[in-house]
């Protein structure tokens, strides 16, 4: 009786071994095959100030009770060779969303089409965040893969929770509606590139 029992285990046990052992050449092979595809995300370029050889950034600061909530909207403008490119930018704090009265900061710049917020501070809830830039060469951007994320300060991009995303045409812009944002740091637009479609 032990005996039949101890094979059953023994039995039991190699199916439980050459199941994971399958499992795992399985991911082995699959593996390389989603690594090939080589995708890479990269903040959508602004046209160059017109007559300026340098990056220019533009800050803006707020005060916010945080119990009571606010919003803060800004725009900034600049000259390209193209034309006017319009960068406007709308947080949308609700009520208890930090502690507190807070100098909130929007840094505007000419390179990316990206903002950076400050102070650095995890919400309790989520701030809603609206991005539209104007006057942008939309050729450049391939809108099957436009995307909005946040950028860590050490470069990698993660994308974020938001309403919509548009482009229109009529005003080369792209718009972002209610971006969720759970702390504070880098957000932008992306294009997300893969390698042997272009």
């Amino acid at each position: 009786m032990k005996d039949n029992h101890m094979k059953k285990l023994i039995s039991t046990f190699a199916m439980l071994l050459l199941f994971a052992v399958g499992c795992t050449d399985q991911t082995n092979i699959t593996s390389p095959d989603d690594s090939s595809t080589n995708t890479q995300k990269q903040l959508v370029k602004l046209p160059a100030p017109q007559g300026l050889s340098v990056e220019t950034i533009y800050t803006e600061s707020k005060n916010i009770n945080g119990y009571t909530g606010g919003y803060f909207t800004e725009q900034f403008s600049y000259q390209s060779a193209a034309g006017t490119v319009t960068i406007t930018s709308k947080l949308v704090f609700p009520p208890n969303s930090f502690s507190g009265t807070k100098t909130i900061t929007q840094a505007f710049n000419t390179e990316t089409a990206s903002l950076e917020f400050g102070p650095s501070m995890n919400f309790n809830r989520a701030v809603k965040y609206t991005l539209t830039i104007s006057g942008i060469d939309l050729s450049n951007i391939n809108t099957n893969t436009l995307d909005f994320a946040y950028i860590a300060p050490d470069g990698s991009i993660t994308g974020v929770v938001y309403d919509s995303i548009n482009i229109d045409a009529a005003t080369n812009s792209v718009i972002v509606t209610n971006a969720r944002l759970n702390h504070f740091s880098r957000y932008g637009f992306i294009n997300v590139i893969i390698r042997g479609d272009q």
